[in-house]
């Protein structure tokens, strides 16, 4: 019998994570720095009085909220396409006409009708557009970078591709900071449906974690559907924690970065450049459209529609278990929708903004989530948010003298999640998870049913890309390969 390991991640924490048996899994590293989100405590207005005043009061602290880091000489923005980063390279440009550089990323899952939004926008505002080029090829060869960068797991190639994204426009001139629209669909609603299909989605990882984890390893599963109780490390900040601009440093506004290192340059291919062309490149065509790591949107993937409640190792059935956001905290935020959005943003969202572009030397702020303009969204009526199918609609309306229609009133698009069995690049990613996923390095979590994940990992190599199975095996995959590579680079545990 091999002798267990001394050093690493923790086992519990680690089994926790991929059974989502925790409210934060941002201390499954000790010596990982944490996040910054520190939400508003407001509950929605039940009702929406005046609508037309409630636009012209989020409009103006949109303007005062952009204006005070456009004044502190921040003038690059991270554009996508959609109307978040559309607002805010519109509002900067507002407040530092012919000064702003938009920086947006061409990659095969971009979708199409924002990137062409994106060069409108830039040419409407008389923003500089940069194209930075993310090659398919240098997504598997960076996935370990970028999970040391993040210093959590990675779900899919998004990540990758952001952490790419932001190496080369450190190379080609961006920063010190950069404005990112991160964060506006968590205070203004953004996703209709989201915590419903949050929850799916958690219950498809918590069947897959039921058969990756050896039996000893299982959370415990409570017959009395008692939620789980989270440790007092489970929280990010304090009561008293600062609420002004979320950043990557933890520097305030205007105050000199802490803590922003160069990282060493990763070893491996980087793109250099986009070749002087401006490609508008759509989903492919056998992709299935998933939303950024939120939600998926409007029941178009029902791949991630449980199949079956899942089902613990005595029969019984964990239906009844609490999601994540909702275990048992100190503090708990007084609502389940702020609770989710920390949640979201803490375990999904923020990483690869802020720490992964960190690493190369950047600082990224994040404008929707200053104190001041969370405060104002998060008190808005539901009514005037989710309208028609839209969501954001009150933000909609107010920026509709900064945003042209087609870009302001375009629909939200749900996201591709990438897997490597629709990549381009399919050979590199399942060559990058034969190495990562093989018995030994499995056998270093020490909480891994080894044969069966073997057995899975098999079965996943043969499957097709369009599989109903495909998108949740992956993710399973992607955070275990995370895992192992966190644990080959953990000190050892006293």
């Amino acid at each position: 019998m091999r002798k267990a390991l001394a050093r690493g991640l923790s086992p519990r924490g680690m089994s926790d994570l991929l059974f989502h048996a925790r409210a934060s899994n941002a201390d499954l590293r000790p010596e990982a720095e944490p996040l910054g989100v520190a939400l508003p405590r407001v509950i929605r207005e039940a009702e929406a009085r005046d609508e037309e005043g409630l636009a012209a009061r989020l409009l103006a602290v949109w303007s005062d909220t952009v204006r005070a880091h456009v004044e502190v000489g921040t003038h690059e923005v991270s554009l996508s396409g959609g109307v978040d980063s559309a607002a805010l390279c519109a509002m900067a440009a507002r407040h530092a006409p012919g000064k702003v550089r938009a920086w947006t990323m061409d990659v095969h899952f971009a979708d199409a009708v924002e990137r062409s939004n994106a060069r409108r926008m830039a040419k409407v505002t008389g923003a500089e557009l940069v194209d930075v080029l993310v090659p398919d090829s240098v997504l598997p060869d960076l996935f370990e970078h970028a999970v040391l960068a993040n210093q959590t797991v990675i779900l899919n190639a998004r990540a990758v591709a952001s952490y790419v994204f932001y190496l080369e426009a450190r190379r080609q001139g961006a920063g010190p900071v950069l404005l990112s629209g991160a964060g506006a669909d968590e205070v203004l609603q953004g996703t209709p449906g989201a915590l419903a299909s949050a929850k799916a989605r958690v219950d498809e990882d918590r069947m897959l974690a039921l058969r990756a984890l050896k039996l000893e390893a299982r959370p415990v599963v409570d017959n009395l559907r008692t939620p789980f109780r989270a440790s007092s490390r489970d929280h990010e900040g304090s009561p008293g924690a600062a609420r002004g601009a979320v950043d990557n440093s933890g520097s305030p506004l205007g105050g000199a970065p802490r803590g922003d290192q160069e990282s060493k340059p990763p070893t491996g291919y980087f793109p250099s450049g986009y070749d002087g062309s401006d490609q508008a490149v759509g989903r492919r065509g056998n992709s299935t459209p998933v939303d950024n790591l939120r939600t998926v949107s409007e029941g178009w993937n029902s791949d991630h529609a449980p199949r079956a409640p899942p089902v613990g190792n005595l029969g019984t059935v964990l239906a009844a278990q609490p999601a994540p956001w909702e275990l048992a905290q100190e503090d708990a935020l007084p609502s389940e929708e702020l609770r989710y959005a920390k949640w979201v943003l803490t375990e999904l969202i923020l990483p690869p903004e802020l720490r992964g572009a960190r690493a190369h030397g950047l600082t990224v702020r994040t404008p929707y989530l200053d104190e001041g303009f969370a405060r104002v969204a998060l008190a808005l009526p539901e009514s005037v948010l989710q309208r028609d199918g839209f969501g954001k609609w009150l933000f909609r309306h107010a920026v509709r003298s900064l945003v042209p229609d087609e870009v302001r009133l375009a629909r939200k698009t749900p996201r591709y999640g990438h897997t490597a069995l629709s990549s381009p690049v399919r050979s590199r990613w399942l060559e990058l998870y034969r190495a990562w996923l093989s018995p030994d390095r499995l056998y270093s979590l020490q909480v891994i049913d080894t044969q069966a994940m073997l057995g899975l990992l098999t079965r996943y190599f043969r499957m097709s890309p369009d599989d109903a199975q495909a998108g949740p095996i992956d993710r399973l995959l992607m955070r275990l390969m995370s895992l192992t590579m966190l644990q080959a680079h953990s000190k050892a545990r006293p």
